[in-house]
């Protein structure tokens, strides 16, 4: 038995060693088939609607001034304004830019006796989408980074009219030549804003002490209000909501990665463990937030930002509603804040109820999107309208004044929206003052004519 057992043992050690030898040939011969996992890229959902930045920059309003310190007003849905702005604007040249100071007397000169049409815009604008609207030639390249105004007047004693490049924000003034005829400006343009609804100017001083020096940009706020009764219409609209499907698909790459967590306070939050939506059912709003940040050495201009904003939503869920672009600002922290604000008509919603249906709201970093404000509500069927005589300017004037609701020294603007108040059938958009006051929240006061003493509210 002893004889065997060493041979035995010897066969063993050689199947194994034969064993291990054929199984190496196998795994050499037998690669796994690899499928290469393409980099993570957002999903695009169906938009409910696309824009191009041009759609969305555009101006708020055309100022006639005819001197006298005679004023009229188109807005975008009147004939007049389309006519300056689409028809118009895109024929204008502006060369020869230079700075030009300003004080309060020549200011307030240009402002109430020169002939001359402003084109007002919701804020300020970067100048690269500006030169989309029309042709700018500075070779000095000595242009302000944005403007609020485009002003242009008529100089008698040069018999020529020139183009204010007015930016409120930077507290500086560029004048430029024009290729605009003073016979344009006086037997075309004029003429054409003159049946229309005459304002009050209202101009209020610099927000900080001046020196008492010549050459100093003397501009403050300046703003219109009608000097008659005007007509608006009160509606109702149907809404549609969006899903968490729809969002899902817009805003996950993947969704069975996706899982949902409830927080105590009712909040909905969707997550891949990167990304995130907070759903507000209260609210009906929700917050996209994308921390992942990928450092960036390239510097993008304020146009490259917004336009970076408007795609992001174009790719993701789209616009639900005649949006336009109203501010980018520098946050606390130095990131941008993009916001788009919607419209119906001529004029801006507002919200108060806790649904913020009004805007659209960005902040990205670099140009990365890092969170996403926004309504899950889109306005969509009309239902009705009723009309609504709606107060002038002075008449609301005197409102505050006799409820005591503000110093009027104080406003610094005014202008017509509709504020929104959503139901479980419906969204109401009814016609109210917005009163813009220093250091202090705005204003929202019912824009109807008083009836029997008292303002009316709501549809009847």
């Amino acid at each position: 038995m002893k004889k065997w057992k060493e041979p035995a043992k010897t066969v063993l050690l050689n199947l194994l060693v034969l064993t291990s030898f054929c199984l190496t040939a196998l795994l050499w011969s037998n690669q796994p088939k690899l499928q290469f996992i393409e980099p993570a890229q957002y999903k695009e959902s169906k938009p409910v609607r696309e824009k191009q930045l041009e759609e969305l920059v555009t101006p708020e309003s055309v100022i006639f001034h005819y001197g006298q310190n005679r004023h009229t007003k188109a807005n975008a849905t009147d004939g007049q304004y389309r006519i300056i702005v689409q028809m118009e604007m895109p024929k204008w040249i502006f060369l020869d830019f230079a700075s030009y100071p300003l004080t309060a007397d020549k200011w307030g000169t240009i402002a109430r006796e020169k002939q001359g049409v402003e084109i007002r815009f919701r804020s300020s604008v970067p100048m690269s989408v500006v030169g989309r609207l029309v042709t700018i030639r500075d070779e000095n390249e000595t242009r302000l980074k944005s403007i609020d105004r485009l002003w242009l007047y008529y100089e008698e004693l040069e018999d020529v009219v020139y183009a204010l490049f007015i930016s409120t924000e930077e507290e500086r003034v560029m004048r430029a030549r024009t290729s605009i005829s003073p016979k344009d400006l006086r037997q075309s343009y004029l003429p054409t804003g003159n049946a229309m609804p005459e304002q009050i100017m209202k101009m209020v001083g610099p927000p900080r002490n001046l020196p008492a020096v010549e050459q100093q940009y003397a501009l403050g706020d300046m703003y219109y209000l009608p000097k008659n009764r005007t007509r608006m219409q009160a509606f109702r609209y149907s809404y549609h909501t969006l899903t968490n499907d729809q969002l899902i698909d817009a805003y996950f790459l993947d969704r069975t990665l996706v899982r949902q967590i409830m927080e105590r306070d009712k909040t909905l939050i969707f997550t891949d463990g990167s990304r995130s939506i907070q759903l507000r059912s209260e609210q009906q709003a929700i917050t996209f937030t994308d921390p992942v940040f990928q450092p960036s050495d390239q510097e993008l201009s304020d146009e490259e930002k917004v336009k970076g904003a408007v795609s992001f939503i174009n790719k993701h869920v789209g616009w639900t509603g005649d949006f336009h672009f109203e501010t980018i600002k520098r946050s606390y922290n130095e990131k941008d804040v993009i916001t788009f604000r919607q419209y119906v008509g001529a004029y801006p919603l507002v919200s108060q109820d806790g649904y913020p249906i009004d805007v659209i709201r960005i902040t990205s970093e670099a140009g990365q999107v890092v969170t996403l404000d926004r309504s899950l509500l889109g306005l969509e069927r009309y239902i009705d309208n009723h009309e609504w005589i709606v107060m002038s300017g002075p008449e609301m004037f005197q409102y505050i004044r006799d409820k005591q609701l503000a110093d009027t020294e104080q406003i610094t603007n005014a202008y017509l929206a509709y504020e929104t108040r959503t139901t479980p059938d419906y969204v109401e958009l009814t016609p109210v003052w917005v009163v813009e006051i220093a250091n202090r929240a705005n204003l929202y006061i019912p824009a109807r004519v008083q009836r029997g003493g008292g303002q009316v509210h709501g549809l009847e």
